[in-house]
């Protein structure tokens, strides 16, 4: 009886033991989560919102854009509309050249003839989209006159935004030896892409119709061919946090994609992969696109290690500082003006892990004093860098001690240097004047006497 007993204590134990160590997995900070392996050649991630870089592999190695390229493209002819030097119900003529771009071998099977009108909102869905490669020579070609104009303005704008390994050489992304960036320029052109909300909801879309043209007498659809967003041409590879943005290969530059990953509105990824293979599954007995799921990987490790922390809130005391002069207080509270807020991993200890650094901007405070009137700035540090700051502003309005002020003002004017040349030379004159009159009055009196 008492070994049954023993057994079932035992197992209870056991059991209480393993519960408890599927709570510590469950419990434990995911930061420790090492990041998923990577098959491509270079890929980036970094935080949508500020930049941020979270994790990178050879992302200032210089390769091959492919049709990542067509995101310059579309984001000067955007700003071509916003600066109303064309729009978007612009007729434009498919050119030969144009033509005989659409029939070269390309993962895009909107084949654009010579001839045929679109607009510039058909050709920048097609370019979006599918990634026409016509569509996008046909975009350069009405906005910049000819696609060597266009080239120019791609190549201005990338040293514009700051991307100092770029070069295109065409606006469509087929190989050229004279073309090539990086993850870390791409992930730089694809931030100012992912804040233009016509870009993220064209190249988020699953289909879009086309009219009939001068030369159809039908419409035609257009696929989105970014597997992470649309099902429509291959369902093996959804995601569904995914949004946009770019997706291509070709021989020399392999599988190559940019995509958002969003689970909020303030928490979302820029994903940028290049040079990514296919590799055979036997279990689906088909070639797998890498960069699909490389991308899956990383997104999904970020949301599970990382998350925004309020690190410092609105009005919250930071530091009391004096006041000089002051009739009804000698001292005031300074308040943040906003929320600090940042992506930390989950783990990380606020208190031990962030330095708090309060800049004060003037020496001396000296009465009045208005009440939210800015009177420094805390930031805060996080392994050696500043990643946050907001403004301190005073708590109370401060009113100034009249006599005081005057006092003030009595001993600035004697503290000077040219008051105590003043006095001094005052009292050498007047020292001066009463040796005179000494002298003076010393003759008269012997005059008197003789």
């Amino acid at each position: 009886m008492r070994v049954s007993n023993r057994r079932i204590r035992a197992k209870r134990l056991a059991s209480f033991i393993i519960i408890i160590v599927v709570l510590l997995q469950i419990a434990a900070p995911a930061a420790y989560a090492e990041a998923p392996e990577v098959k491509a050649k270079a890929y980036i991630l970094v935080d949508a919102e500020t930049g941020e870089i979270l994790h990178e592999m050879n992302s200032t190695e210089v390769l091959v854009p492919a049709s990542m390229t067509k995101l310059m493209t579309l984001y000067l002819t955007l700003e071509s509309i916003n600066e109303k030097r064309i729009a978007w119900d612009d007729k434009v003529t498919i050119s030969d050249y144009s033509n005989k771009i659409s029939r070269q071998p390309s993962l895009s099977s909107f084949q654009l003839p010579a001839g045929k009108q679109f607009t510039v909102k058909e050709l920048f869905y097609a370019a979006a989209l599918n990634s026409s490669n016509a569509g996008a020579i046909a975009l350069a070609e009405h906005i910049g006159g000819s696609e060597t104009a266009f080239v120019k303005k791609m190549n201005d704008k990338a040293r514009e935004l700051g991307c100092e390994n770029t070069v295109y050489a065409n606006p469509h992304g087929i190989h050229s030896a004279a073309m090539h960036t990086t993850a870390h320029d791409v992930a730089k052109i694809a931030l100012y892409a992912s804040k233009i909300n016509l870009i993220m909801d064209i190249s988020s879309s699953t289909r879009y119709e086309i009219p009939e043209t001068n030369k159809t007498a039908s419409p035609r659809s257009l696929l989105n061919r970014n597997h992470l967003v649309s099902k429509a041409q291959d369902a093996r590879y959804f995601y569904e946090h995914a949004r946009g943005i770019n997706s291509g290969a070709t021989t020399e530059s392999g599988y190559c994609l940019v995509t958002v990953g969003q689970q909020h509105l303030n928490l979302s990824y820029l994903c940028v992969i290049m040079g990514a293979a296919s590799t055979y599954s036997e279990a689906q007995s088909a070639d797998i696109i890498n960069s699909f799921g490389d991308a899956q990987g990383l997104l999904d490790w970020a949301f599970m290690i990382y998350s925004y922390q309020t690190v410092v809130r609105q009005r919250e005391q930071i530091s009391t500082v004096k006041i000089d002069l002051a009739a009804n207080r000698d001292e005031i509270t300074l308040i943040a003006e906003d929320d600090i807020k940042l992506l930390l991993p989950r783990n990380a200890d606020i208190e031990s892990e962030l330095e708090r650094l309060v800049n004060v901007y003037d020496d001396r405070l000296f009465a009045p004093i208005e009440q939210g009137q800015v009177l420094g700035e805390l930031s805060v540090m996080y392994n050696g860098e500043i990643v946050g700051s907001t403004k301190l502003v005073a708590t109370a309005g401060v009113e100034p001690s009249n006599i005081l002020t005057v006092l003030d003002h009595i001993k600035n004017i004697v503290s000077r240097p040219w008051f105590a040349a003043s006095v001094i030379i005052f009292i050498i004159l007047f020292a001066i004047y009463i040796a005179v009159s000494l002298i003076r009055r010393g003759r008269r009196e012997r005059k008197r006497f003789y």
